[in-house]
């Protein structure tokens, strides 16, 4: 009975997954733009790339010079084993953080964003404290990231970062509140997490996103899965990919849509 129970709960999940990808999409139309780089994606705490189809269909049409790829980082479905696995989402933060000093070194002039996704956000951050000195990423982007408030992201965002930081993050998100609180982030701290309440430390480089009620007019009900409305993903989340948008316009574009 418990097996055929978690089988359910499963298949709603994968039905919640599905109508967000199919749902209708924002009216106004993406820019695109020409600017050449490259977009690696982290998936959550699941390390499943088919949930995330429908945003990198989206992505490549506004870039469509860019490399944009998907990279796991633990084991598929293992989820709370992946939260939970210290020692090898270290060692998997230092291995993509090697793929990227490689990369920047064969292409210095062009873009690189890094975008992470719940337990891919962790990653993302993490990654920044494993690069050289010398190397630096342009954008980036997390998405309900399941690490502690207080990780020094300023600190290494300072130094790894040129452009600026996107941090989306929602109050009605229990994965990221409850489940945090039980089973830990990537960092291994028991409590909300940044992509619960944002971090802590608010820094130059920082554009934080808090979902409001607002928001469900665009797709986005505040909760773990709704970041996949595809909707909400060209209102509120692909214009932070815009080569062509600033720190500023970014902060300024959200406040006036709301």
């Amino acid at each position: 009975m418990r097996a055929v129970s978690e089988t359910a709960k499963l298949l709603v999940c994968l039905a919640i997954t599905v109508s967000l990808h199919t749902s209708s999409h924002y009216e106004a139309p993406a820019t695109e733009h020409l600017a050449q780089g490259r977009l690696l994606v982290l998936p959550g705490i699941r390390n499943t790339r088919f949930h995330l189809s429908g945003f990198m269909n989206s992505a490549q049409r506004q870039l469509p010079n860019f490399d944009i790829s998907v990279e796991t980082w633990g084991l598929p479905l293992m989820g709370i084993l992946n939260l939970r696995a210290e020692q090898r989402n270290l060692e998997s933060a230092q291995r993509i953080a090697a793929e990227i000093t490689a990369w920047r070194g064969s292409h210095p002039e062009q873009l690189f964003y890094l975008m992470g996704y719940s337990g891919g956000g962790g990653i993302a951050a993490l990654i920044l404290q494993f690069l050289p000195d010398d190397i630096a990423i342009d954008r980036l982007i997390l998405i309900a990231p399941a690490i502690s408030p207080e990780f020094p992201l300023a600190r290494h965002a300072a130094d790894h970062v040129n452009e600026f930081v996107a941090n989306y993050a929602s109050q009605r998100d229990i994965q990221v509140g409850w489940g945090t609180r039980t089973f830990g982030t990537i960092d291994r701290r028991y409590g909300i997490s940044a992509g619960h309440s944002g971090f802590s430390q608010r820094f130059e480089q920082l554009a934080q996103w808090n979902w409001s009620t607002e928001d469900r007019s665009i797709g986005h009900r505040g909760n773990h899965v709704a970041y996949l409305s595809r909707r909400w993903q060209r209102v509120d989340l692909l214009p932070a990919l815009d080569p062509g948008r600033s720190h500023a316009e970014l902060v300024s574009y959200w406040a006036l849509r709301r």
